[in-house]
């Protein structure tokens, strides 16, 4: 039957356990995370901390209880697993290396931690094989994947410019939107959330939600896009000349904005979010010297995710005897 009685369609239920937290307070309270059934666009340009804003949703996921994928085409696997470690543990939990030119690398403080949280990741995420690039193979491969394990309620796909689509007698564009549209039916169909990080077009002003892909159709088919910027100088001149901010605006004084670009379910377009990144666990925090203790810690009477102050620094020192060098 074509249509229906507007009597028989089933009625919209509104449950808030169908969101995915991202654990950024103010991004939540906003839109109330990431809906399941969802497409969800992340873009911004280059170094702007879209990595680093997906490697924290992949672990607030995890500490969440949820099971997901992550396919990484712009890092190794060891570089992102050592990444996700990061994030997990905070800064308390990591000691510093010094190279031989100055620079600190940071890792698990023991071996030990290493070890629990490694467990607590590989409960519930799995990594893609990232020496495929072929679109095709890489869809087959997400759908095996979720038909063997019915838990999985996301997928993070970064990025959509680094995958392949040899063979396609389409353009380029043409095949980022059909494969966009694909990755939409399959949210809704699987009741998960799709994640994907799509590189705006090379331009020389603030980039904007239109920037995404060589036509409309990839934002007009996501649900949610959410635009990442580094509050750098040149941010600074650009948002000046956009939104005709003044040097004194409050969103300067964060690292990062997240700013909701799209949101089809709440309306909540335009809205800036401002974190601060912290650089040892390469997290976004909600506030200065914030640390989350998640499930993998122990040491926690619960489960639950725990969000604490730190006062003052935290100390590193050299790696002792029972952590592994890293070079």
């Amino acid at each position: 039957m074509a249509f229906v009685d507007f009597n028989k369609i089933e009625d919209l239920k509104f449950d808030e356990s169908n969101y995915l937290k991202t654990g950024i307070e103010k991004l939540d309270r906003s839109i109330v995370g990431l809906g399941l059934g969802h497409l969800v666009i992340i873009t911004g340009p280059r170094a702007g901390g879209k990595t680093t804003f997906i490697g924290q949703l992949a672990c607030n996921f995890i500490d969440c209880g949820y099971s997901g994928l992550l396919c990484s085409f712009e890092m190794s696997n060891p570089r992102l697993k050592n990444w996700l470690a990061l994030q997990t543990l905070g800064a308390e939990n990591l000691r510093g290396f010094t190279t031989s030119t100055g620079k600190t690398m940071f890792y698990p403080k023991t071996n030990e931690l290493k070890e629990t949280v490694g467990n607590w990741i590989n409960s519930r995420l799995k990594i893609y094989d990232n020496l495929n690039f072929d679109v095709d193979k890489i869809f087959e491969d997400v759908k095996a994947e979720v038909k063997t394990n019915p838990e999985i309620k996301f997928i993070i796909l970064d990025n959509l410019m680094k995958i392949e689509f040899d063979g396609s007698s389409e353009n380029k564009y043409e095949t980022q939107s059909r494969i966009v549209k694909k990755l939409q039916n399959f949210a809704q169909k699987r009741n998960i959330c799709v994640i994907l990080v799509a590189h705006p077009n090379k331009i020389k002003t603030l980039p904007r939600i239109e920037d995404v892909g060589g036509s409309g159709d990839i934002i007009n088919t996501a649900d949610t896009v959410l635009l990442i910027h580094r509050v750098t100088k040149d941010f600074k001149i650009r948002a000046k000349e956009y939104f005709g901010w003044s040097p004194d605006n409050p969103a300067f004084e964060y690292s990062n904005i997240i700013e909701i670009a799209k949101d089809r379910e709440f309306g909540d377009d335009d809205s800036f979010i401002g974190v601060y990144f912290e650089p040892r666990s390469k997290r976004f925090l909600n506030y200065p010297e914030e640390n989350i203790r998640s499930g993998w810690d122990t040491r926690l009477k619960e489960p639950t995710q725990e969000r604490i102050y730190m006062r003052g620094g935290v100390p590193f020192k050299e790696l002792g005897e029972d952590v592994d060098s890293p070079f």
